[in-house]
């Protein structure tokens, strides 16, 4: 069985891999680091484990647009001049309402007046210019739905879903599980928006990152506890050393190896010198970490670093696993 250890090491390759056209990970010029801390900019990709906070804002104002009859809403059929056939009906799951004379007839996506439209041409052959109205006596179902789900909450108008290991998510009356895994907070809520906006109207969202699971970096190499690491804040490469036990004897700590990703999503790298850091005592030199960022502590100096790269890094990487990766972010500044 492989050890938690290894596994994560498969993990790790698998995020930092790219298509086969060109190199794999390239190595700036000045590949040393040596500029203060940068600001902290980067979007957070949500992953499995990420807790999500909806609170949903139900607008009372008057709707732009006819509404749509759905599921659940009761409505009456009125005929002017044929009283004893009026019907007041509730649109059945499957879509459709029961009638006199005519039996089941589909009304799924249609508005009131479609509606009488589309009665008036199917009773067009029995009576003579029929004249029918329709009349919304309960509606908005959807609504009341939403409103039931949420409330039994006691975080109020909000519901808390988790992303599964899966990297979807469930949420209230949407009919398929959305993939978040890979988004960002901004690109999920549209996606959620898109979804309600189809079965409810006059609704706003919010979204919160509850609890964040995923915010990762990678920690290999000459530590003495290699592992991946969560950053619960913004954390410096000499934070995350330390939180891996410390350097081995035999690291080379003048060429710590840092892999990040640019705009490109491409796989970039930097070169810290840590002896330059601790030496001088100049924190401002101290790398600030992304989100899935892996550090990669050698055994000794690296002279020619892309060689090391190509040798240790891309050659290992098995060609199947050589696509397009979801996270992106700038390379560090």
């Amino acid at each position: 069985m492989l050890s938690r250890y290894r596994i994560h090491w498969v993990l790790f390759l698998w995020l930092f891999c790219i298509s086969c056209a060109g190199p794999n990970i390239t190595i700036e010029k000045d590949t040393v680091y040596d500029k203060p801390i940068a600001e902290f900019p980067d979007e957070y990709y949500l992953g499995p484990g990420d807790v999500i906070e909806i609170i949903y804002h139900i607008i009372l104002k008057p709707s732009e647009k006819e509404y749509i009859l759905a599921v659940g809403d009761v409505i009456g059929v009125e005929f002017s001049y044929h009283p004893n056939i009026d019907r007041r009906v509730s649109i059945l799951p499957d879509g459709k309402i029961s009638l006199p004379l005519k039996g089941e007839i589909d009304v799924s996506g249609l508005t009131p007046s479609q509606l009488t439209e589309k009665l008036t041409q199917i009773y067009s052959d029995i009576f003579k210019e029929p004249s029918i109205t329709i009349t919304l006596i309960e509606y908005n179902q959807a609504i009341n739905q939403l409103k039931e789900a949420i409330t039994t909450s006691s975080r109020g108008q909000s519901k808390l879903s988790a992303i599964r290991p899966d990297g979807l998510i469930t949420f209230p009356l949407l009919p398929k599980d959305i993939r978040a895994s890979g988004l960002t907070l901004p690109q999920l809520k549209a996606v959620i928006t898109e979804g309600y906006s189809k079965i409810v109207d006059n609704l706003a969202l919010s979204l919160i990152l509850e609890t964040s699971k995923s915010n990762l970096v990678y920690v290999m190499g000459e530590v003495r506890k290699p592992d991946y690491y969560q950053m619960d804040t913004p954390t410096t490469l000499t934070q995350i050393l330390s939180r891996a036990g410390g350097l081995l004897g035999t690291a080379g700590t003048s060429s710590i190896l840092v892999l990040s990703r640019n705009k490109e999503r491409e796989p970039v790298g930097k070169l810290v010198d840590l002896d330059k850091i601790i030496g001088e005592g100049n924190i401002g030199n101290d790398l600030l970490l992304r989100q899935y960022d892996v550090v990669y502590v050698p055994r000794s100096t690296i002279a020619n670093v892309n060689l090391f790269v190509d040798q240790y890094m891309n050659k290992i990487v098995p060609n199947f696993f050589r696509t397009s990766l979801v996270f992106g972010y700038d390379v560090h500044e």
